[in-house]
């Protein structure tokens, strides 16, 4: 029922159009009200705190919504980071957009956020700061990224309680990652079954359908990875990890492989594809690129005392694992 009338939310207020608005005009985009409005920032809060009390499962398709969309407002981002704040008894700004912005080469929506949730010390113990966001470095892929001021004055610190804000970041953007991949086979079949060649439809070559299968293949692995990133009770490091590794991966094929189908037309930039290219790319290299969790995921397998790595899967990437 939430992923149904939050992906209309989505379709009614974030046409291409209105991204596109939003990458040539910095800022939070006035489709932000609406969704502030709609109440699903508040998804995860208890029912108590006015919330859903959805599960990190439950909350799964709403992130990937975002990818499909293309979305250039920070949503899950700030809804999680609502809850972060409720359970360490906090409360952002009621129309804060809130980035989470752990170390990274480059901060996806940043440009579209008013607030940012960092990590720092703070007497001693490691805090995370909510600051106001102020930009310092542009998005070398012109989708609303950048880099901030990590500076800026505190509105509030919390204690971190053990989390750590890239695990969580990672997690979110894998998510976005595996949504604008599904919108990417989308448009890709659609484009291969109506263009025609030699008198039939693209869709009709088996180059093109083995291609198609293989985009497939890859959007599957990266969906169920992502899920694997948002489940359970909280954030977990291997899961995280396991989740932005493999999205990461099928990105790479995916992008290549649309491209191809699309052939000069999926350049130009008067047409959706590469909406979701830049996106992609931008998002493969935030928050860790493959290698960084890659070796995560290596040196917990090596340290683990598991016989079989189906033994290691079962113990430690099943939504029962502790966060």
């Amino acid at each position: 029922m939430f992923d149904e009338a939050f992906r209309r939310l989505l379709v009614r207020i974030a046409p291409p159009a209105a991204v596109r608005a939003a990458e040539a005009a910095p800022g939070v985009p006035p489709l932000w009200a609406e969704i502030r409005e709609s109440g699903f920032l508040d998804a995860l809060l208890p029912e108590s705190a006015g919330g859903a009390s959805l599960t990190l499962a439950e909350f799964h398709p709403l992130a990937l919504a975002c990818g499909e969309a293309t979305l250039p407002a920070p949503f899950a981002e700030t809804a999680v980071a609502r809850l972060l704040l409720h359970m360490r008894g906090a409360a952002a700004p009621a129309d804060a957009a809130i980035l989470l912005a752990p170390p990274s080469a480059i901060l996806p929506l940043a440009a579209h956020a008013t607030h940012a949730l960092i990590p720092g010390p703070a007497n001693g113990t490691r805090h995370w700061s909510l600051i106001p966001v102020s930009l310092t470095g542009q998005d070398p892929f012109h989708c609303g990224g950048g880099s901030i001021d990590l500076s800026a004055p505190a509105l509030f610190q919390v204690p971190a309680d053990g989390e750590d804000l890239l695990v969580i970041a990672a997690a979110l953007a894998a998510a976005r990652m595996a949504g604008s991949m599904a919108r990417l086979l989308a448009m890709t079949m659609e484009h291969a079954n109506s263009r025609q060649q030699f008198g039939r439809p693209l869709a009709k070559f088996q180059a093109i359908q083995h291609q198609l299968a293989q985009m497939a293949e890859q959007l599957v692995s990266a969906t169920t990875a992502s899920g694997i990133g948002l489940s359970g009770s909280g954030f977990h490091p291997l899961r995280s990890a396991v989740a932005k590794c493999r999205t990461s991966e099928a990105a790479h094929d995916v992008t290549a492989i649309a491209h191809a189908v699309h052939g000069a037309m999926g350049a130009t930039a008067d047409y959706d594809l590469q909406l979701h290219i830049r996106r992609l790319k931008q998002l493969q290299l935030a928050f860790g690129g493959t290698d960084h969790w890659a070796r995560q995921i290596g040196n917990a397998r090596i340290a683990a005392p598991e016989g079989t790595s189906a033994d290691f899967i079962r113990t430690h990437l099943h939504a029962g694992t502790p966060a």
